[in-house]
C-alpha cells in the first residue's frame, strides 16, 4: 500500500527485513556446521634428547608413527600437530642404543619429555610411557640386566614391554600360544598349556615364576595362578621349553616348561 505521504516506505521496509532474516539463517547454520567439522584440537609432542652425560644430542632421528624429525643443536624435536591417540615412537642415532616406546596423547595435550640415549655397548633399558601426563618414565628394574643377557643367549622366547603391547592379547597364556609348539586354552578357573614334544605330566612339570619367586608347579599343564596376571601389568616374559634351555636359577627337577613373569607390581 502506498504511503499517504507519498511513498512505499512501510512495504519496502517489511520486504527488506524478510530478506535479511532469510540470509541470516543460512549463515548461522553454516557457522554451526563449520564448528562441528573442526573437531577436537590436535596434540603437540616435543622434547629433548640427551646422552649419558645429560648433554644435548643433535642429529638424532625421532620417528613418531610415519613422521620423522631430527634434533637440533639443543637436542630438541617437535611434532605439531599430532592426532590424539596411541603412537609408536622410535629414537635412534648411530653409536647409541635405540629407544622404542608407545605414547598416548589426548586432544589439546602438549607432551614434553627428556629421553636419554645410552652408548650401544651398554645394556638397553626398557623405556615405556605409562600415560600422557607429559612426562617420560624410564623404568630400569634390577632384573632387567639378567633378562637382556638371557635374551641374547637365545635359549628361550622373550617378550619385552613393547612386544607385549604389540601382541595385543588379553591373557598371558595367549602370549605363549604365539610360540610355535605351544597351545594354550582358557578353561574354567585355569589355563591349560600344552607343549609339543614336551608332555607335561608325571614325571614332567610346568613351573611358573613371578618376580623371581616360584609361584606354581603343575604336572597336568593346568596353571591356576597364571590367569591372575594381566598382560598390561607385565614388563617382561620368558618362556623355556625342554631341560636344555632352562637357566640354572629357574631350573626345577623334571621341569619341562618354565614361565617367568616380571610385573610392575614391584
Amino acid at each position: 500500500m502506498r504511503d499517504p505521504r507519498g511513498g512505499w516506505c512501510k512495504t519496502w521496509r517489511l520486504a527488506t527485513l524478510i530478506a535479511l532474516a532469510g540470509a541470516v539463517v543460512p549463515a548461522a547454520a553454516a557457522q554451526e556446521s563449520t564448528r562441528r567439522e573442526i573437531g577436537p584440537p590436535p596434540a603437540i609432542v616435543t622434547g629433548r634428547i640427551v646422552g649419558p652425560d645429560k648433554k644435548a644430542l643433535e642429529q638424532v632421528d625421532v620417528v613418531l608413527g610415519d613422521s620423522l624429525d631430527v634434533t637440533d643443536r639443543h637436542g630438541r624435536f617437535l611434532f605439531d600437530p599430532v592426532a590424539p591417540g596411541m603412537h609408536e615412537v622410535l629414537v635412534r642415532k648411530i653409536g647409541f642404543a635405540p629407544v622404542r616406546f608407545r605414547l598416548s596423547v589426548t586432544a589439546g595435550d602438549v607432551w614434553d619429555g627428556t629421553i636419554t640415549l645410552l652408548a650401544s655397548a651398554q645394556s638397553l633399558p626398557e623405556v615405556v610411557v605409562l600415560d600422557s601426563t607429559k612426562s617420560l618414565r624410564n623404568f630400569r628394574p634390577a632384573w632387567l640386566t639378567g633378562f637382556v643377557d638371557r635374551r641374547r643367549i637365545g635359549l628361550g622366547n622373550f617378550y619385552d614391554r613393547v612386544d607385549i603391547e604389540k601382541a595385543n592379547v588379553n591373557r598371558v597364556a595367549y602370549l605363549l600360544s604365539r610360540i610355535p609348539g605351544i597351545h594354550a586354552r582358557e578353561m574354567a578357573g585355569y589355563d591349560q598349556i600344552t607343549v609339543a614334544r614336551c608332555q607335561v605330566g608325571a614325571p614332567s612339570k610346568g613351573v611358573l615364576w613371578v618376580d623371581g619367586i616360584k609361584m606354581e608347579t603343575t604336572s597336568t599343564g593346568r596353571f591356576a595362578v597364571l590367569g591372575e596376571y594381566q598382560p598390561e601389568e607385565l614388563w617382561g616374559v620368558e618362556i623355556y621349553r625342554g631341560r636344555g634351555s632352562i637357566p640354572p636359577q629357574y631350573d626345577d627337577p623334571q621341569a619341562c616348561l618354565v614361565i617367568v613373569l616380571w610385573t610392575n607390581r614391584r
